[in-house]
């Protein structure tokens, strides 16, 4: 199972690389953005990223270090190591593994963080210690799990100490379920806040 997982990565990291622009650069190894590193910050990568602390404005592919900034667009894997900060100011698809995950644009995947910082959609499944999640603008369509989790539209699971969402499609199991579109004092089935299991239709 877990061979196959690892094989199901690879493949997608592959095709996501091989799809990309051909005058990308393919590896980038950074000590200290923007100088020294091997590609300057203004162009894209598509293949290998290893840096202390890196900065590229697409990368597409594998991506190793201690502070990761994409300006634009991210496709593949980044986290491999202890990360402190994976920052993307555009569209990521993939998966963001580091204590601190900011991202700009909509994500499509999994973020797996200690401290999750998103300021558009996310498709998939987030999970950390906080989720928190631009409560203006971010909608989740998939499962959030961590201690605090909130967001402005949910679309399936919140399963945490603290659930917030503005408003809730499907279940919030916790100790503090809130759905912030309901009264206090009205069912609709539930009211505002319920806990252990909360749910929405």
């Amino acid at each position: 199972m877990k061979s196959l997982k690892i094989m199901s990565v690879a493949a997608f990291i592959g095709a996501a690389v091989l799809a990309a622009r051909a005058d990308d650069a393919r590896f980038q190894a950074a000590l200290w953005a923007p100088n020294p590193q091997l590609v300057p910050a203004s162009e894209s990568v598509s293949g290998f990223r290893l840096e202390l602390y890196g900065e590229n404005k697409n990368m597409t592919g594998l991506e190793i270090g201690i502070v990761n900034v994409t300006t634009g667009d991210f496709t593949g894997f980044t986290g491999l190591l202890p990360t402190l900060y994976n920052r993307v100011d555009g569209v990521t698809k993939g998966v963001q593994a580091g204590i601190i995950n900011r991202t700009g644009g909509e994500v499509f995947g999994w973020q797996n963080g200690w401290i999750n910082f998103p300021e558009a959609n996310i498709t998939g499944l987030q999970n950390g210690i906080i989720n928190w999640n631009d409560l203006a603008t971010v909608d989740v369509s998939g499962v959030q799990i961590g201690f605090v989790n909130a967001s402005k539209h949910v679309t399936g699971l919140q399963l945490g100490l603290v659930n917030y969402a503005g408003t809730l499609k499907g279940v919030q199991i916790g100790l503090w379920n809130q759905v912030d579109s309901r009264n206090w004092d009205e069912f609709h089935p539930l009211p505002k806040v319920f806990p252990i299991i909360n749910l929405g239709f």
